[in-house]
Order: structure tokens, then sequence, then C-alpha cells
């Protein structure tokens, strides 16, 4: 990532928030980012608690704020957080609590479990979907695996500004971790070689074979890799794009793949393009969405410098 000032991590003291956190400490740490420690708790945990136990709601909330940092300064320590870093208890929704404290931080990265305390078997949480689809800022989905430097990561070009920025993320992040890149573009097949056409035309059977060579070169020029780095660049067809994606990443065992949102609709807020949409469905790896900087900037959230 570019050069990043704010970093908030949400923290549900889940398996998979531990690696979030352990990440967010290890950008915050190179970037010499602050770090933001949130703890989001929910109002009808509180009710709830001081029904049961015959207690005020100031006073489970006291118990439960004390508990909260208690177990967010072990957290923090065995995650070497730097110096530069808060812990906070925050009551209220947690989606609502996170989108308030990305917009009035302005923060560069919002970095989350990719399940959270959900315990699915595949897929994005609920959480952490609606914070990708609404947060004014990038967002990273970490997996509980992925706690430690990216060993091989999967940056998805299409071509767009949105994934030359994404681009620039994957090499700064490549080059930090010493990571392998994957340069990856998915294409939805052009032709049906099943069909009876390819007596009929020969020259229709080197089409596949030349288009994907087109892409490749494409791919290379977009790129432009910067030395050092090692790099792959793929070209693959798949019916779906966010499917072609996720079977890529699984095929490599990738732990981060990184890609771009399609921008903005009239609805005032940032919504998800399909290909991050199916993604999230099957994700299996840590993921790095990237938003276009025409959006960050009708958020009013403040670019960092390259």
């Amino acid at each position: 990532m570019n050069k990043l000032s704010t970093i908030i991590v949400a923290v549900d003291f889940s398996e998979c928030s531990r690696s979030a956190l352990e990440q967010a400490a290890r950008m915050a740490e190179w970037n010499k980012a602050n770090l933001r420690v949130i703890h989001a708790v929910e109002y009808l945990t509180i009710s709830d608690a001081a029904e049961a136990l015959r207690l005020t709601e100031d006073q489970i909330r006291s118990e439960i704020r004390q508990q909260a940092i208690s177990r967010l300064d072990a957290w923090v320590k065995e995650a070497v957080a730097p110096a530069e870093h808060s812990r906070e208890v925050i009551f209220g929704p947690p989606l609502d609590v996170l989108l308030q404290e990305t917009r009035t931080s302005r923060a560069d990265l919002l970095v989350l479990g990719v399940t959270g305390d959900s315990l699915l078997p595949y897929g994005a949480g609920t959480l952490a979907t609606k914070c990708l689809r609404k947060a004014p800022c990038k967002v990273m989905l970490v997996k509980e695996s992925h706690a430690r430097p990216f060993r091989r990561i999967v940056a998805c070009v299409d071509f767009s500004d949105t994934s030359r920025e994404a681009v620039l993320q994957t090499l700064r992040v490549a080059s930090q971790d010493r990571a392998e890149v994957h340069f990856l573009q998915v294409f939805q097949p052009l032709w049906d070689f099943s069909a009876p056409f390819s007596d009929q035309f020969p020259a229709m059977a080197d089409f596949e074979k030349n288009h994907r060579l087109v892409l490749e070169n494409n791919l290379r020029q977009f790129v432009s890799a910067a030395p050092g780095i090692s790099s792959i660049y793929a070209v693959c067809e798949a019916k779906t794009h966010g499917h072609g994606i996720a079977e890529y990443c699984r095929r490599i065992d990738a732990d981060l793949v990184i890609l771009g949102t399609k921008g903005k609709t009239n609805l005032k807020y940032v919504l998800l393009g399909s290909t991050v949409e199916r993604l999230l469905k099957e994700i299996p790896c840590s993921a790095l969405v990237v938003r276009p900087l025409t959006a960050l900037r009708d958020e009013g959230v403040a670019l960092e410098s390259s």
C-alpha cells in the first residue's frame, strides 16, 4: 500500500480477528502509521446481560469495557503493535461503529477478519461483506491462517484505473514481504469449439491461442512490475470473473488477493462490482480491496501520497 497514516483494525476476539490484528500491526509498523484497535459491543448484549445479572446497564458497560481492554492489552502485546496505537471499546452496532470511525479518523485502511466470529466454513462473514460495500477506504479481510508475511499474492487486472491502483498496492506489499506475485487477468470465453464450426473454419482453432497471447502481452505492458519482484503473468478463462479468481487463488495456494471495486452508484455510497461480490462467496485467502480514487475523493477521504 502507498504510505498509510491511519489504520483501523476491528477485533471481536475470534482467532480470525487475531490474525487481522497481527497484519494491521505489521502494516502500521512499516508505514509508521497510527493504529487504532477497536472492539465494538452491541447494545443488545448490554441489556441482556444487565437483565440476567440483575445489574444496571452502567455497571455492565463498565465491566465489559474493563474486561475487553484487558484482553486487547494482551492481544496487542502479542502482536507487537507499534507505539503509536490506541485500544478502544466502543458501544454500538459493529458496522455503524466501524464506518463512523473510518470516516471521522479519515482512515486509509480498515482491517478485519474475513469471517469474524461467525464461524463460516467458507466465504466472507456478514460484517466483512458490509464493510467492503460501505467503508470509504481500502479494506483488508484476513484469513485466520494469514497472520504473518504474505508468501504469494494475486493481483487482479482488468486494465482499469482501479486495477492500476491495485497493482501499485501489490508491488508495495510484495516488496515489503518479498512475496511472489501473480498478475492475473480472467476473461470470459468468446468461442465454443464443441460446435461443428471448427471443421468448417480451421483458422478458428488458433483463435483461442492467439487471443491468450494478446491478453498476456497487454497484461505485461500494463503492469510494468518492479525489478527484484518475482512475477508471474497469468491469463485464465472462466464463466465468471469472481469464480475464476477464486479458483486460481486456490490452485496456487495464494495468501492474498488484491483487486479493485467498481466505483460509485447514484445511491451515494460505494458498492462492490459483481466480481468482488462473487469472490466473497468463496474467498479462499485474505483479500485487499482497493476503491477507485474518484470514489475516495467523493467520500472526502484524504488520499495518501506515493
